[in-house]
C-alpha cells in the first residue's frame, strides 16, 4: 500500500497531527520527520504494509471527517505545514 502525500498551501479543511497522533500509530512520526524536508508543491510517497496502511487510513479518515472534505483524502498540517495525502494499492 502507498501514503502518496504533497506539501499545499493552506487547505480549506484541515485537521492537526500532533504527538498524540504519534503515540496512536508511531509508523505516522517516521513519515511526518521526512515530511518536513519538501518544498511547497512537492510530493512524496511511502510504501507501508498492508496492515500499517489500513491503520493509518482508517485513523485519518475518522480525523479527516470530523473537519469535512478536502480537494485530497486527507488534508493536514503538521508544524507550519499543509499536506494533502491518498492512499492508493499496487
Amino acid at each position: 500500500m502507498s501514503f502518496y502525500v504533497k506539501k499545499l498551501s493552506s487547505p480549506q479543511n484541515y485537521f492537526e497531527i500532533t504527538e498524540e497522533d504519534f503515540r496512536e500509530i508511531p509508523k505516522l512520526k517516521e513519515i511526518f520527520v521526512d515530511l518536513q524536508k519538501l518544498a511547497p508543491g512537492e510530493e512524496r510517497s511511502y510504501e507501508l504494509d498492508f496492515s500499517t496502511g489500513n491503520k493509518i487510513s482508517e485513523y485519518l479518515t475518522e480525523k479527516q471527517a470530523e473537519v469535512g472534505e478536502c480537494g485530497y483524502t486527507y488534508c493536514f498540517k503538521y508544524g507550519d505545514a499543509y499536506y494533502g495525502a491518498h492512499m492508493g494499492t499496487p
